[in-house]
């Protein structure tokens, strides 16, 4: 009373249930406001009011509660996991409101159905296991054979595609796709795989710039220094078996030349039925420089495809041979531009293999066939003179200055 005499006022703070702010729709000290929030308290079901705890994973039906919808506590449509007969069907309504409940439609569609669903996936998984067992033919085979290419196979790859068969010399034991008698087998091999099965050609190609620098010298000499008549023989052998593989061969053989072919590596290529090169390569048989003499049947094929006078200079002097060249004086069927050289050939090799096998083979035996008996003859003669040159030791001592001589150039 003494306070309020000296006129001294007193502020005393208001409820804070009346200072609440504007909170969820909610105005400043309304008590309809509060009456309104207890309404719809009463309005929501226990799982809405109800306040969950922090982390607490809500499921789909809480959650829409929450947010101030009734929750669905069960799909509008009864889900059944087996097939439904149409006697079942007027049995099945939305929002409940069915003669039937849902164990009763069940009953009623029978255990049988759901005996045919789960008999209907099994068979449906087994037969497509059965599928999947089964082997599709040509995907399966092209990848078998260049798996086995892969392992069988050191110095070459073999690709065994549709209607040919593609062998590309890879030498990994000499360089530049020199030509060693391992190497000479493996080829062998491919040739003889080839003409089993149902390839109707072949082609024969090299990986990287080069071709083939014809026999490896550094390979031979290393022999010939422990028992010079013993592997001189035993090359001469290689090089006859190696040749005679090409002169027997009945499907037709493409080279696709896309870099330099020395030595016997140009010397087969007349033994192949067609010969496309890349402009870039060159060919050249320097025999005598290294002190041989002619292998590859070069000693009758080059006379009769290009003539004596040239085919002396190429033996001889080892004149090189420009691509153009070669194929001016009919060693090459065709000249490629180096940027669309693998295009090109790949296409004509996929309309070469749409041919009748028969066909080619018919068509090469009528070519060639008056020709068989000469080429072995001059594959025999060729390879006993070898045997002679590569016996004596000056033969030796030539080789000898030929490998130094590159030596000294690099």
């Amino acid at each position: 009373m003494e306070l309020v005499k000296s006129g001294i006022k007193i502020l005393v703070p208001r409820s804070p249930v009346k200072q609440r702010t504007a909170v969820d729709g909610f105005e400043n000290g309304s008590k309809n406001s509060l009456d309104s929030l207890e309404q719809d308290k009463e309005c929501l079901t226990p799982e809405a009011v109800t306040e969950k705890p922090v982390g607490t994973v809500l499921g789909r039906g809480t959650e829409r509660a929450r947010m101030g919808s009734r929750p669905r506590t069960q799909p509008l449509v009864p889900q059944l996991n087996v097939p439904v007969s149409p006697t079942v069907v007027p049995a099945l309504t939305v929002n409940g409101k069915s003669t039937l409940t849902f164990m009763e439609t069940l009953t009623a569609n029978g255990p049988t159905n759901i005996q045919t669903a789960v008999t209907n996936v099994t068979a449906n998984k087994r037969k497509f296991d059965e599928r999947r067992d089964q082997p599709f033919d040509k995907r399966l085979r092209f990848s078998v054979r260049q798996t086995e290419s892969a392992y069988r196979y050191r110095d070459i790859v073999v690709k065994k595609q549709d209607g040919y068969t593609h062998i590309l010399l890879s030498t990994k034991s000499s360089d530049n796709n020199c030509l060693t008698p391992d190497v000479m087998k493996e080829v062998q091999s491919a040739l003889s795989t080839a003409a089993a099965d149902d390839s109707k050609l072949v082609v024969l190609g090299a990986v990287g710039s080069v071709f083939c620098c014809g026999l490896d010298f550094i390979y031979f000499i290393r022999r010939l220094t422990d028992d010079r008549k013993r592997e001189s023989i035993k090359m001469a052998d290689a090089i006859r078996t190696f040749v005679q593989t090409f002169i027997q061969f009945k499907k037709p053989i493409i080279a696709a030349v896309n870099g330099p072919a020395v030595g016997l590596g140009a010397s087969i290529l007349p033994l192949c039925d067609v010969v496309w090169a890349n402009e870039k390569a060159w060919f050249q048989t320097p025999y005598t420089t290294y002190g041989q003499t002619p292998d590859g049947c070069s000693s009758l094929t080059f006379p009769r495809t290009m003539g004596l006078a040239s085919a002396n200079e190429m033996l001889y002097s080892g004149r090189k041979l420009t691509a153009q060249e070669a194929c001016a004086k009919g060693l090459v069927s065709q000249v490629f531009w180096p940027g669309t050289f693998t295009q090109e050939v790949m296409v004509r090799i996929k309309e070469l293999s749409l041919c009748n096998p028969v066909v080619l083979e018919e068509s090469k035996s009528l070519v060639r066939s008056s020709m068989v008996n000469d080429l072995d003859q001059a594959n025999d003669k060729e390879c006993e003179a070898l045997k002679k040159i590569w016996g004596s030791a000056q033969g030796m001592d030539s080789m000898l200055k030929y490998l130094q001589k590159k030596i000294d150039e690099f």
